[in-house]
């Protein structure tokens, strides 16, 4: 009776040990089943992550390329500024070379009625009349010498017929008096004079047009 009561306790020993065993080895299994649920939780969670981060990238690089209507936008605006500073370029190249071709009345008298030992002197101003401007065309000597030497002849001798240099001005002016507003019609010779120097208190007048005979 003894040896069958120790028997069944022995079993009932190795049994509850069998069932601790397999207890341990269960948590053990749900252990390790559950830490791999939770790494693959992290890996997808990080994926996903990943891939969230990944299109917000490619939204905010969309976002900062410009479009192609953009792009021709801007290529237009572009073409237009480099049109606008072609055309002011131009008009600035026409202005001056408009201002360079200006007529010049001092530059054509000394080309064309250039008097040995002599300039001209110019006082101008605009007629509101005729819309042309006058000028007063002064014959002046280069040195003082040459001023006596010419003054001389009109105090003292024939200037129209003594002296070659006084008959030379005489027929300067009145070719300059009638050429002028042929060159160009915006020119008037109001009158033509010899002076002696630039302060000469009485020039002598050698032709004059203030009743305009000489313009069509």
């Amino acid at each position: 009776m003894k040896k069958l009561l120790f028997t069944i306790i022995s079993a009932g020993v190795l049994l509850g040990a069998c069932s601790n065993t397999q207890g341990e080895e269960e948590k053990q299994k749900n252990a390790s089943s559950t830490e791999e649920e939770l790494v693959k939780e992290d890996k997808t969670f990080s994926s996903s992550s990943t891939d969230s981060n990944e299109q917000e990238k490619e939204l905010e690089d969309s976002s900062t390329e410009p479009s192609s209507e953009d792009a021709d936008s801007n290529n237009d605006l572009a073409s237009e500024e480099d049109d606008s500073t072609q055309k002011e370029d131009i008009a600035e190249t026409q202005a001056v070379e408009d201002q360079s071709n200006e007529f010049s009345v001092e530059n054509y008298l000394n080309e064309h009625y250039a008097i040995e030992r002599t300039h001209y002197s110019l006082d101008t101003w605009e007629n509101e009349e005729t819309g042309r401007t006058e000028y007063v065309v002064g014959i002046l000597p280069d040195t003082e010498e040459f001023g006596q030497e010419i003054d001389t002849v009109f105090k003292e001798g024939n200037p129209y017929m003594d002296d070659d240099r006084t008959k030379k001005m005489f027929e300067v002016a009145e070719e300059l008096l009638v050429d002028l507003p042929k060159v160009n019609d915006k020119v008037h010779i109001e009158s033509v004079y010899w002076s002696a120097s630039e302060n000469e208190e009485f020039p002598v007048v050698l032709i004059q047009d203030r009743a305009q005979s000489t313009i069509e």
